[in-house]
């Protein structure tokens, strides 16, 4: 990577309010990790090798997954989501991977849940982010089932799809749908990074560089206090790049791995006008319109080709370097 910094984005289910459709199948779309972790080893030999992993085990990381989702994760909800936490964490040390939770500023800061895979002689390191936090919930609209009790359908329920149980030995049909609150976005996205790690492992396949692993626990409310915990613990999370397993699949159902990703800034502007309501007769057209200033106040941000106009706005942004044209090419 010739130590050049960049980001990547894995893209999940595209369903992220409610559920998983073909929970399987998407984690074998998810676990397109493993490529970048073993890049030494046959791609199409690795997809195999994780995908009979998977067929081994599907009982016990659908267990394990259906109890992380059962938690209520509304980053608001300060002791759920600190058992969230806890939970990957134990989820983690049982791999191995010598958990951690990294804390704030505060204590009622959710914690990002870290781990590591370290290898021998590796001189870089990449770092696999997903959030366990999902989007708030009112339970009253979830007229079908609880948002924290996780419902296993036969099909999506606009497709009729029937409550269904898993049953006790035999296949598990892939077209079941989970629902629960962020069992896609992004508990989903957790589950089939630790499984990936676990299905590498299981077949003896090592990565060429370090492996680093963090869990944030507010992406849903705007991660308010990442960059703190990041500072906090800059050295425990140095890596050459970082790749976000949070967003949509593309709409062909290829997996993909993206360079960048997308955000928003959030600003508070006070337009000023009149104190009280004015006569469009005496005062319309010259007096000053709030609502004239701030679409022009917008308008001038962007030029018609969708550059931000804004002073300074891309200070900082460096262009894609000879490593990320390479991977693309």
């Amino acid at each position: 990577m010739e130590n050049e910094k960049f980001q990547m984005f894995c893209r999940f289910d595209p369903r992220k309010s409610a559920c998983i459709s073909g929970y399987f199948r998407a984690l074998i779309r998810s676990l397109l990790v493993a490529a970048v972790l073993a890049p030494s080893f046959h791609t199409a030999v690795a997809q195999s090798s994780i995908r009979d992993y998977r067929r081994a085990h599907e009982r016990q990381i659908l267990a394990e997954f259906t109890q992380l989702v059962a938690i209520p994760n509304v980053a608001s909800d300060k002791e759920n989501i600190r058992r969230n936490a806890e939970l990957i964490q134990a989820m983690m040390q049982r791999r191995g991977l010598n958990p951690q939770l990294l804390e704030g500023k505060s204590k009622d800061t959710p914690p990002a849940v870290y781990g590591e895979w370290k290898v021998d002689g590796a001189t870089h390191s990449i770092i696999l982010y997903a959030h366990y936090d999902g989007q708030p919930v009112d339970p009253k609209q979830w007229t079908a089932s609880p948002p924290f009790q996780p419902t296993w359908r036969s099909a999506a329920m606009e497709a009729g799809g029937q409550i269904v149980t898993l049953p006790a030995n035999g296949d598990i049909n892939p077209e079941w749908r989970l629902y629960g609150r962020a069992a896609s976005d992004d508990k989903a996205g957790v589950m089939a990074i630790l499984t990936a790690f676990e299905a590498l492992r299981a077949q003896n396949i090592s990565p060429s560089l370090n492996i680093k692993f963090i869990f944030e626990g507010e992406e849903e409310a705007g991660s308010p206090h990442l960059g703190d915990i990041i500072d906090l613990h800059k050295d425990l999370l140095q890596s050459d790049a970082w790749i976000i397993c949070d967003g949509p699949v593309h709409q062909s159902g290829r997996k993909q791995v993206v360079f960048g990703v997308r955000g928003d800034q959030n600003v508070d502007v006070t337009v000023y006008g009149a104190k009280r309501p004015l006569h469009s007769g005496h005062y319309g057209n010259w007096a000053p319109n709030p609502a004239m200033l701030l679409a022009r106040l917008l308008a001038s941000m962007k030029d018609d080709t969708g550059r931000v106009t804004i002073a300074g706005w891309y200070d900082g942004v460096e262009p894609i370097g000879a490593a990320e044209k390479r991977a693309i090419a």
